[in-house]
Order: structure tokens, then C-alpha cells, then sequence
């Protein structure tokens, strides 16, 4: 039995509906008119999937997040196959108490252990991370930190500025 089914149903021109098992939707559109592409929603599902991993670890560190947005970048090859080449997430994340070590540290698990998303994408994608971190209700300013991927998920280092 399969761990994850879905149905993806064409509706015309290059529009798309997919369905997971549980009903929730998400439109397609190739050309970009009335939904994101299906591949702009694999880089989100990028962006999300680390979030997510974001999230847990630094509940679990009971430093919870109140607020994440992420922004990516993507290169994509030429001639086609047009896959990613490279991807350069940005994480900007809000909350009280949360040390950027912390931050670095749930990115580097994310990347190297939780994200299914991730792991399914080529080995030779090159990941650059790299995080903001804002006291709870403040606005987004300052410079991004570039995530160290060789350090050790249990060494708590501070980052260096990008």
C-alpha cells in the first residue's frame, strides 16, 4: 500500500486540480494565469517543509516561533530537463527567546535529516540557506545569516553574518 496517494484532474489549457486522500485541493496552472506552476508549488513545498521542521524543533527547544515566512530563490537548468540547480531559501523568523544558534541548528536538522521535500529533490541541488531572526511583533529588518550545512547539528555555533 502506498504511504501517500493523491489525484491530479486536468481542466483545461494547462490548469490542474490535485486532491489528496483527505480532499484538500491545490490548483495547478503551467501558465501561471490562475494558480502558481507546479513547479514554483515544488519550491514552496521546499520553503514549507523546512518551516515546518523550523517549527517543531524550536517548540521542542520551548522556544517556540509566533511567525516564519520564508522567500526562495531557484535556477533552474537549460535545455530542458528545466530542474533546479539551486535554491536559496530565506527564513525570516519571529519570536521572543529564540537564540539565531537555535534557528541554524533546526535548518541544519531540516536539511539533513526531516525534509522529505528536500531529500526527493536531485543530490546535486545546491541548498543556500539563510535566516533572519526578529523579537516577536517587530518588523524585518537586518541582515541575512548564512547557514553553516557542515557544522554539526549538536554544536550550538553563532553564525556568521552573509
Amino acid at each position: 500500500m502506498a504511504d501517500v496517494t493523491t489525484t491530479v484532474h486536468w481542466n483545461g489549457e494547462l490548469s490542474f486540480t490535485g486532491k489528496n486522500a483527505k480532499g484538500h485541493q491545490t490548483m495547478f496552472d503551467g501558465n501561471t494565469r490562475e494558480a502558481a506552476s507546479p513547479v514554483e508549488i515544488l519550491l514552496e513545498a521546499l520553503g514549507a517543509c523546512m518551516a515546518v521542521d523550523i517549527v517543531v524543533v524550536l517548540e521542542k527547544s520551548r522556544t517556540p516561533a509566533t511567525r516564519i515566512e520564508v522567500t526562495l530563490e531557484g535556477d533552474r537548468h537549460s535545455p530542458e530537463p528545466r530542474y533546479f540547480t539551486a535554491a536559496r531559501p530565506r527564513f525570516d523568523v519571529w519570536g521572543d527567546g529564540i537564540k539565531p544558534n537555535a534557528v541554524a541548528r533546526a535548518l541544519r536538522l531540516s536539511l539533513t535529516k526531516y525534509c522529505s521535500v528536500f531529500h526527493s529533490l536531485r543530490a546535486d541541488l545546491v541548498l543556500q540557506a539563510s535566516y533572519r531572526l526578529h523579537a516577536a511583533g517587530a518588523e524585518a529588518a537586518g541582515e541575512y545569516l548564512d547557514l553553516d550545512i557542515s557544522a554539526p547539528t549538536d554544536e550550538l555555533i553563532e553564525p556568521t553574518a552573509a
